[in-house]
């Protein structure tokens, strides 16, 4: 099950020095002290059904968003939990489990005491991918992570997620995380 592990990189192994915290578990790793203003665009051929883009953005959310603070998330695995409840199949129970590789980034964002929001710019089809249809969606989603310590400057990051999601009695539901 490679494809949903999910949640950090091979730079969180790394026994590096670092001056900044490690990355999220997001897919990607940059992190900028000063906002960005790059945006992934839509692409021009797709258009998502209105539900679609809503499960999408919801998703996003709930899995990118990480609260360290006192009493609040005890790990990464806390958001996969929230995500789970709006997944489906094999990932829906991968989300919450606690990875062993997500200790020390967790570890530097409790020692922030950080939290982290997700702020989504862009929910669409990714290029080349096929439409949506009524029962299936490929979607790429954009989105603005911000990171707030207890003390510093917050810290933005342009990231995105590509999710799979098909249509169940309970409405749109993630199924995968693809090239993950």
């Amino acid at each position: 099950m490679a494809a949903f592990a999910v949640g950090c990189t091979a730079a969180a192994d790394a026994p590096t020095a670092r001056t900044t915290p490690p990355p999220s578990p997001s897919t990607s790793v940059s992190i900028s002290p000063e906002p960005s203003t790059a945006r992934i665009p839509p692409a021009a051929n797709t258009q998502l059904p209105l539900d679609v883009e809503r499960t999408a953005r919801a998703f996003t959310r709930a899995y990118a968003e990480h609260d360290a603070r006192d009493g609040r998330d005890r790990a990464y695995a806390d958001a996969g939990a929230r995500a789970a409840k709006l997944a489906t199949g094999a990932l829906a129970p991968t989300l919450a489990e606690v990875r062993p590789i997500q200790a020390a980034p967790w570890a530097a964002l409790r020692a922030e005491k950080a939290h982290q929001r997700a702020s989504v710019n862009s929910v669409a089809g990714p290029d080349g991918a096929p439409s949506a249809t009524r029962t299936s969606a490929l979607v790429r989603v954009g989105y603005t992570l911000t990171t707030i310590p207890k003390s510093g400057p917050k810290r933005q990051s342009e990231e995105h997620l590509a999710l799979q999601l098909e249509r169940t009695a309970e409405g749109w539901r993630v199924v995968a995380l693809p090239w993950a």
